[in-house]
């Protein structure tokens, strides 16, 4: 996982051993390059550093930086050093700088030394000829130190710490000392300090607040880390406290491994789930842990996972990452605790995105960040859910694809009169259409815009495939997108307030098919489906047939999801309760072909020989609404197991746009 440091050891690269000929390509390299020079420094030499191990003396101003921590390469770069070789921690083995330094490098490629936790190769750093180690962040030992400084002056963290647990402003300043730069790491370090002052200001609800910052191997596997490690302190340094009992229980560590009995520990004001990339099954796995959901935080919303960009910057903690870090998480806090605050223009500014804009990344984001527009207005929404979400939001809608034109009028007929006199783009969005529109913000999937051309005209924002077969997956993504979190809340305070009212209405516990059938063909919509989300969080049962997902639908169907059936297998769609939904369109001439399709279907003499047809517990519904990838669809659905299923309806009213 990256995060103890024990687990610092992984992977070590062969062309770093002890052999004669690498410290000659190494030589080689180091000519071809030329010598790396720092700016010229501003403090008297020599200077001298007191250390855990003792003091370093500097006579004159570094030349030649090595830096064997595995974060340094930051604070190097902020004071304009660019080391000759830095360490690697993690990410890409071939490039150590990570996106929140790219300015600061300016096109410099240091020398990736890749040396695990504990294995340094010293023959490797002899041959750069640094005249200055720096190992601030790098746990290393008495003997580790003792041999690096015979290799040239060697710099480490304070002995008032545990190994890694050197806050980041004396780790700056300490590595400015070092290279007659203190008063420019002073500087570095008040102006993110200012930040961070800033966004404690502008949230003040953010004071004493509990916090447990939490890391994950797994599903079933957890623990924490306290303010002695840089994850912990960020939240701290914000108003935030890691309470007592954790640290307690952490002693002399800056983290500690809790049993699942224990997870309670966890359950405080606000629970932050960070390193999710070293985690097993990724956040799905976590936030679909049963002991996970019990926890109060986790039911009232009272969490975040940091997604993956800004989980890099907070691992780093670093001068430069922590300004990156700071705009990314700070809106997840405000949103997880109902702030309505704004960062603050310094932060807003770090995202190196024009006024009025801000740097949007997501775990859902397909791509890389990118900036939008902080109140969009005048959206080109050319998927379902994303319409769904401008229209639920009151925001500007200027166009949509040519089928939202023709199937929200039958799928969502609450909607329609929001689409009157918005462009039609067609399907591939029309460019010409696009532009004449002039959208500041395009939300759409893979397929519905030329993307490259698109970003010409407004930034377009795409969600991972996949995330389309769980309404509250892409609403969640939208809501974030557009900044409507609180909205996207109530979506789900709601539906799951009406999900309890079905189960407590519900008599028996019922296997449920679900089949979708048209002139294409009839399939059967399996647990992994949008339509299968919502029945299984209404407590329903599937058919075995039906209850495959992923890998044992493909090894039983060779394909997942949605399984064709022909007339002799019709025998697979039987169940208690069978539901057929079918396709939605207002064009005429498809809705001939269709409603023929489906006088065939109901009327095929194998399809009435099934046990739930026979038993008069088949319930044609739609047209097409099963597909439920919406919020307003999903409740759709659960209207029709509501009617179909308890002979009543919930009494608790479904959001509208007039909510």
């Amino acid at each position: 996982m990256l995060i103890h440091k024990e687990q610092l050891n992984m992977r070590c690269c062969p062309g770093l051993q002890p052999q004669s000929v690498r410290l000659l390509i190494l030589f080689v390299i180091w000519m071809m390059v030329g010598t790396v020079t720092a700016q010229e420094a501003s403090d008297a030499f020599p200077v001298i550093i007191e250390h855990k191990f003792g003091s370093t003396t500097i006579t004159q101003a570094p030349e030649r930086v090595v830096s064997i921590g595995f974060t340094e390469q930051d604070p190097l770069l902020a004071l304009d050093v660019v080391p000759v070789a830095v360490r690697y921690w993690y990410g890409d083995e071939s490039d150590a700088i990570f996106p929140w330094a790219d300015d600061e490098a300016n096109g410099a490629q240091p020398i990736v030394l890749n040396m695990p936790f504990g294995n340094l190769n010293y023959e490797a750093i002899l041959g750069l000829e640094p005249d200055l180690i720096v190992a601030v962040y790098s746990g290393i030992t008495q003997e580790e130190y003792d041999a690096l400084s015979q290799i040239a002056p060697t710099i480490a963290q304070s002995g008032e710490y545990i190994d890694f647990g050197i806050p980041w402003q004396e780790a700056t300043q300490v590595i400015g000392t070092a290279l007659g730069k203190s008063e420019e790491a002073a500087g570095a370090v008040e102006r993110v300090e200012s930040l961070f002052a800033g966004a404690r200001e502008q949230n003040p609800e953010f004071a004493g607040k509990s916090v447990a910052v939490v890391y994950s191997y797994g599903a079933g596997s957890y623990g924490f880390y306290t303010a002695q490690d840089p994850r912990g302190r960020f939240f701290a340094d914000l108003g935030f406290v890691v309470p007592d009992d954790l640290v307690e229980i952490a002693g002399e560590n800056f983290y500690a491994d809790i049993s699942t009995e224990r997870l309670d520990l966890i359950d405080r004001d606000l629970i932050v789930f960070v390193g999710m990339q070293f985690a097993e099954g990724g956040r799905e796995a976590i936030i679909n842990d049963p002991l996970i959901q019990r926890l109060r935080a986790v039911q009232e919303g009272r969490v975040i996972f940091t997604s993956e960009a800004y989980d890099d910057a907070l691992q780093f903690s670093s001068v430069l990452s922590l300004e990156y870090a700071l705009a990314g998480i700070l809106p997840e806090l405000q949103a997880a605790l109902g702030s309505g605050a704004t960062t603050t223009a310094s932060v807003q500014e770090s995202s190196q995105c024009e006024p009025g804009f801000r740097l949007f990344d997501h775990e859902y984001l397909a791509g890389d960040p990118l900036c939008i527009p902080e109140n969009p207005q005048r959206i080109l929404a050319l998927e379902l859910s994303a319409l769904e979400s401008v229209l639920l939001a009151d925001k500007g809608l200027v166009g949509t694809a040519n089928w939202l034109h023709d199937e929200v009028p039958v799928l969502l007929p609450e909607l329609a009169p929001a689409l009157e006199g918005v462009a039609d783009t067609g399907y591939l969005a029309n460019l010409e259409v696009a532009l004449q529109a002039n959208p500041d913000l395009i939300l759409a999937v893979d397929g519905d815009i030329d993307l490259d051309a698109g970003n010409q005209i407004a930034p377009v924002v795409m969600p991972k495939a996949g995330i389309e077969h769980n309404w509250k997956l892409s609403m969640e993504f939208w809501s974030a997108v557009l900044g409507t979190q609180d909205l996207y809340a109530d979506m789900l305070a709601n539906y799951e307030a009406r999900i309890a009212e079905f189960k407590e209405a519900l008599t028996g516990q019922p296997e449920v098919s679900i089949i979708g059938t048209s002139s294409y063909g009839t399939y059967m919509w399996l647990e992994d489906t949008a339509p299968g989300v919502v029945v299984a969080d209404a407590g329903l049962l599937r058919p075995e047939s039906q209850s495959l997902i992923g890998e044992a639908a493909v090894e039983r169907y060779g394909e997942q999801r949605w399984i064709q059936i022909s007339e002799e297998r019709f025998d697979l769609a039987d169940a208690d309760d069978i539901f057929v939904f079918t396709y939605a369109t207002t064009d005429p001439e498809i809705l001939e072909t269709e409603n023929t399709a489906m006088e065939a279907f109901r009327t095929n003499p194998v399809w009435n020989s099934l046990a739930a047809v026979e038993a008069g517990h088949v319930y044609y519904v739609g047209p097409y609404w099963w597909r439920a990838q919406t919020y307003l669809l999903a409740n759709k659905v659960l209207d029709d197991l509501f009617a179909n299923l308890t002979d009543s309806r919930a009494d608790t009213p479904v959001l509208n746009l007039t909510d």
